[in-house]
């Protein structure tokens, strides 16, 4: 009995990719235990408890346990539910194992291992701004799960992931686009069916060549499929012309004719104000150039213009596009000119005033010409007086030296007239 569980529970190595499965099977317990052999890297299994009762508690080959709420992530992945265990084993001890707990008599040892995620594969060629649906499905057996307790607390991730080298060892960007669940909400129809739906914006992500990943699982198993894929820059340039004294404002797309179809181009979208206000547009192309009239807008403000691209591809695929947010202002008007005559009287004010304050100016300046005037004046006739006094005391000596020397020769003496002009 022994080989016949041994051979039934011999699993094949998980590889690396996400599709390499296992075959599921119903093992009966005996006295609560069961064989895992050498060389099985993972195992997922459901141990079927009474009803209300605690989880069991698994005992390895060496005599170790393992019980909910103390193991490592990395080698157990445990969900205890009302009544059932799931429980996955990765690189397990090879021998035999043993479950305490109330199991249930009749239980058995039900493996999970052809455990598979498909999913709806994405465009090769993807765009910036561009609006995907993602779907992606769990299978087991090949089959959508029957029993719902192997979807308990399931979501999926999709990330895009940009590398610098062709071995793809090296990570440069690792964005998650989102987490979602299989819980009934936004595009996921059926809550708890194994199968999950969930819509993505690329915005804000450099055009280039990019490993989509999807992954999704719960506490007990983790499963992965990756795709490639080419983000391409927006097919279209897309600019907003604010508002001028004469003009309102304008949206203008230049559509690239290479990329898509002008004339399944169409455009919706709204512009809303700071202060409430919302106008709504839409506009389709007939040719390259759409140029989308938005001058029925005068409100003061800041206003917002969010809009989406629907079109068809060159290939004939069908796109959404959430094209860049634009804004613009709207300022008040100046405020009017006043009157003929008040301007006037504003004017007559000014050049009074111009002219009381420039009158103090001019006196002080003529004053300030006459002061250094008649400082130069004092200043030359001084000067000249004492130039013509010196040249009179050198006459009066000269004269009283010719007197002396006529006394001394018996001449008379001459008489000095101050009055004489020098000579």
């Amino acid at each position: 009995m022994s080989k016949w569980c041994a051979g039934l529970l011999l699993l094949l190595s998980l590889g690396a990719t996400a599709t390499e499965v296992f075959a599921p099977s119903d093992i009966p317990l005996l006295d609560n235990r069961f064989r895992i052999d050498y060389g099985v890297k993972e195992i997922t299994f459901i141990i079927k408890r009474k009803p209300g009762t605690p989880s069991v508690i698994l005992v390895r080959p060496d005599g170790s346990k393992l019980y909910v709420g103390k193991v490592k992530p990395a080698d157990v992945g445990w969900l205890a539910l009302p009544e059932h265990d799931l429980i996955t084993l990765r690189n397990p001890m090879p021998g035999p194992w043993q479950a305490i707990g109330e199991v249930d008599p009749d239980n058995r040892v039900r493996i999970l291992s052809d455990i598979r995620l498909d999913i709806a594969a994405l465009p090769m060629q993807l765009y910036q701004g561009e609006v995907v649906k993602l779907k992606a499905w769990l299978l087991i057996n090949g089959q959508p799960p029957k029993d719902k307790y192997y979807l308990s607390d399931l979501g999926m991730t999709v990330k895009l992931q940009s590398f610098s080298d062709a071995d793809k060892k090296e990570v440069v960007l690792d964005q998650v686009l989102g987490h979602y669940r299989d819980d009934g909400k936004g595009l996921d129809e059926v809550p708890g069916d194994g199968i999950m739906t969930a819509e993505v914006t690329l915005q804000d992500i450099p055009a280039g060549k990019y490993r989509a990943m999807f992954s999704t699982g719960n506490q007990v198993f983790v499963r992965a499929r990756y795709q490639d894929v080419l983000l391409y820059p927006y097919p279209f340039s897309y600019n907003l012309t604010p508002p001028s004294e004469e003009l309102g404002a304008k949206l203008s797309l230049l559509i690239d004719r290479d990329e898509l179809d002008p004339a399944s181009v169409a455009i919706k979208g709204s512009v809303t104000s700071n202060v409430g206000g919302l106008y709504e547009f839409s506009e389709t192309a007939s040719e390259p150039k759409l140029d989308i009239d938005l001058s029925a807008i005068k409100e003061v403000g800041q206003h917002e213009v969010k809009a989406t691209l629907y079109g068809t591809t060159r290939l004939g695929r069908e796109l959404k596009i959430e094209l860049p947010v634009k804004t613009f202002n709207i300022f008040p008007p100046p405020p009017p000119p006043p009157p003929p005559a008040e301007v006037a009287s504003a004017a007559a004010q000014a050049s009074s005033a111009e002219s009381t304050e420039e009158q103090p100016e001019e006196g002080m300046g003529w004053l300030l010409w006459v002061l250094v005037g008649g400082g130069v004046l004092l200043v030359l006739l001084g000067g000249a007086g004492f130039v013509v006094m010196q040249k009179r005391r050198a006459f009066k000596r000269a004269l009283a030296a010719a007197q002396a020397e006529n006394q001394q020769n018996g001449q008379p003496a001459a008489k000095l007239d101050l009055n004489l002009p020098e000579q």
